[in-house]
């Protein structure tokens, strides 16, 4: 199951079923008082039958002057009580006594048996919550897909174009001396593929196989290809220590160049792209622009440029996300941005 649909399933989840368990504490809460009020009243008519007899060894008995209390009502003092009239007396009511603890171990039994259908009725509203979170979720997951299909298959159609464009790009180079123009035609068949790549990425929704990640030179060589997109940049690199992590290769390969694309595209002219290892942190630096708002910008389709389409650090916060890496944003308008990659929640590689 995929991450979107798997939040997207606990969330339906957890409101259908605190919706209907809510309903049932409320019904269990009126049935206790029920039950409770038809203990009361059976008790009540036990009492009466004992008061003609006197024999109930469950209850104690004395006789009280008439008038002090009403007749044929449980009282609730020390003990529970209830008073009737005595044959052919004119001054005394009988009151009948039945222990406290005794009252209280039978409610503690009406209890102990609501508690328990309580429990068994709660395990079944999880199937039915359940099972009406996958019901109300299967037109969304099948249009989803649907979605999802549709994009992989523009794709792939993407593909025969461009390796038509790379493959007559390269004749012409061997067949003419390389200038500014098939360079920057290069620079933009580059661009196409990171974009193509950034959909993949887009799309993909698990990580694939973990492995041990020199995170320096991956940086490195992601940070000249970055750079020879945007030669009017300067890109600098510093390496305090060693740092290597079990991690997916491919899907940290779209965090850096999504990153970097974005110091280059969105900075200053003639300026610079700052990369620092620092024990587990990666930082990148820039002199750009800067954001307004770095709480919004991981948002989809936010953005605050005229330029791109809101996506790179959508994509960015979602695969950080599936690695468990932690991002930190500071950035200042006008003064440029720093973005901390932080991977101390990863376990060490081993070559």
């Amino acid at each position: 199951m995929k991450n979107y649909e798997r939040e997207s399933l606990l969330k339906n989840f957890w409101v259908f079923f605190s919706l209907l368990e809510i309903l049932l504490v409320l019904l269990f809460l009126e049935l206790y008082h029920t039950e409770k009020r038809e203990y009361n009243q059976s008790l009540l008519k036990t009492m009466q039958l004992c008061s003609y007899t006197y024999e109930c060894t469950q209850f104690d008995f004395e006789f009280t002057p008439k008038g002090e209390k009403r007749l044929n009502e449980l009282y609730d003092d020390q003990n529970i009580s209830a008073y009737f009239p005595v044959p052919k007396s004119k001054k005394y009511n009988v009151r009948i006594i039945y222990p406290h603890h005794l009252y209280t171990h039978d409610l503690h039994a009406i209890r102990r048996s609501l508690w328990l259908k309580f429990i068994l009725a709660t395990i079944l509203l999880m199937g039915v919550a359940l099972f009406f979170t996958f019901y109300s979720l299967k037109p969304i997951r099948q249009a989803l897909r649907i979605n999802d299909e549709f994009i992989k298959d523009i794709l792939h159609d993407f593909n025969t174009p461009i390796s038509s464009i790379v493959l007559n790009l390269k004749m012409f180079q061997d067949q003419y001396e390389s200038n500014i123009f098939i360079q920057r035609i290069n620079h933009s068949i580059d661009t196409i593929l990171l974009l193509q790549n950034n959909l993949k990425s887009f799309l993909h929704h698990s990580p694939l196989h973990s492995e041990c990640v020199d995170i320096a030179l991956l940086t490195q060589k992601r940070m000249r290809f970055i750079q020879n997109l945007y030669p009017h940049i300067t890109f600098t690199f510093e390496q305090e220590n060693t740092l290597k992590k079990q991690t997916n290769s491919e899907l940290l390969t779209r965090i850096l160049d999504n990153l970097l694309t974005n110091a280059a595209k969105y900075n200053k002219p003639n300026g610079k792209v700052m990369l620092r290892i620092s024990k587990e942190t990666l930082y990148i630096e820039d002199t750009g622009k800067g954001m307004s708002n770095t709480k919004a910008v991981m948002q989809r389709y936010y953005k605050e440029q005229d330029r791109g389409l809101g996506l790179g650090l959508h994509i960015v916060q979602k695969l950080t996300s599936e690695l468990n890496i932690k991002v930190k944003i500071d950035s200042k308008v006008d003064v440029g941005t720093c973005i901390a990659l932080d991977f101390s929640d990863l376990s060490k590689g081993t070559s």
